[in-house]
């Protein structure tokens, strides 16, 4: 239960540094910053009411996992909400909006992509298209949760097969545990079909949005330089910290966000093929997921120069570090260096 206790405490740090960083950063953005405007103001707003959201799902539901075989439970440690039925709802909601927030973050860097390098392109995501590109990334959230809701139910075999594991770990009856199960094959080795759809699935639907940002990311990075050079000097100048930005905000969702879930949901494949009797608690990795709102909202203000102006006039806090001043959206030929 060690490893229980510790996520429990980082969920809650995580909880708190996103919550302040991420209404500080909605308030900045609606009633002070004036550079960031139109389509990719909407998504700074969207994506920090996400990511609250997010954050407040994490601390509420507490979910954990165990891998033990070629199986994966996963489950709430809420100890004050009694209905264990709404615990589940909340874990499933959970997996849900973790999938929301990678793809999100995959159509803005799309949208960054092409503010920089296409802005005939870039304005097929104003209007009311905007509505269109914003709320796509609700609909692989919403298959992700409801399959991980109807797919990963528990059984007797699951529950024979782990009761033993969930007492010596956990000093818990598994049937009263609110539970998902995961095991993709059965005693005979056949393929648990329901079990192993949601497994495959949710891996390629979170590794196909990465890769949207990885891809993007790296032609900015490695293209951004010839573009510069069709812009003023004191554009150019920005290339270094524009690189950062991209550094940053491609690091974070490596760190907190894939990083810590895909491994947990690829063990139950590879377990059979290892050689190897897997048992270990993964769930602590959650608690860096609840990382990532904080991170990502910090970095954004830090690395954006009239965030740190205003933070510095108005609030007086001693900021410093690379920045880079975003202009206005509507024009393309503004846009390529200024949206972040």
């Amino acid at each position: 239960m060690i490893s229980y206790k510790i996520s429990g405490i980082f969920i809650e740090i995580g909880f708190a540094l996103g919550l302040i960083s991420n209404l500080l950063l909605i308030y900045l953005t609606l009633f002070h910053i004036k550079k960031v405007t139109g389509t990719y103001k909407k998504m700074v707003i969207l994506f920090s009411t996400i990511s609250i959201l997010f954050a407040t799902l994490e601390i509420t539901a507490r979910p954990f996992s165990h891998n033990y075989k070629h199986f994966l439970v996963f489950f709430s440690t809420n100890t004050w909400i009694e209905s264990k039925n709404f615990r589940l709802l909340l874990v499933a909601i959970w997996a849900g909006f973790y999938l929301l927030v990678v793809a999100f973050i995959s159509v803005q860097f799309f949208y960054r992509y092409f503010c920089l390098f296409d802005g005939a392109k870039a304005k097929q995501f104003d209007g009311w298209k905007s509505m269109f590109w914003m709320g796509y990334p609700f609909v692989p959230a919403a298959i992700y949760g409801a399959s991980f809701y109807w797919f990963c139910m528990p059984d007797e075999y699951s529950d024979q097969s782990l009761r033993k594991i969930v007492l010596e770990y956990y000093s818990i009856e598994v049937t009263d545990l609110p539970r998902f199960v995961m095991i993709p094959y059965a005693p005979d080795g056949s393929i648990r079909w329901l079990n192993i759809s949601f497994l495959i699935s949710g891996l390629c639907n979170i590794f196909f949005h990465y890769s949207i940002i990885l891809y993007c990311g790296l032609k900015m990075h490695f293209n951004i330089a010839n573009k510069l050079k069709m812009c003023s000097k004191f554009q150019s100048d920005l290339q270094n910290q524009l690189f950062r930005a991209l550094v940053a905000q491609s690091i974070g969702p490596t760190l907190f966000l894939v990083l810590p879930i895909a491994p947990i949901l690829a063990v139950p494949l590879m377990s059979p093929y290892l050689g190897t009797e897997v048992s270990w608690q993964p769930g602590w990795l959650y608690s860096i997921v609840g990382l990532f709102p904080p991170f990502d909202s910090l970095a954004f203000m830090l690395i954006v120069k009239e965030y740190t102006k205003v933070l510095k006039n108005r609030f007086g806090c001693l900021m410093s570090g690379p920045s880079v001043e975003p202009t206005s959206h509507p024009s393309a030929s503004q846009q390529p260096i200024s949206v972040l």
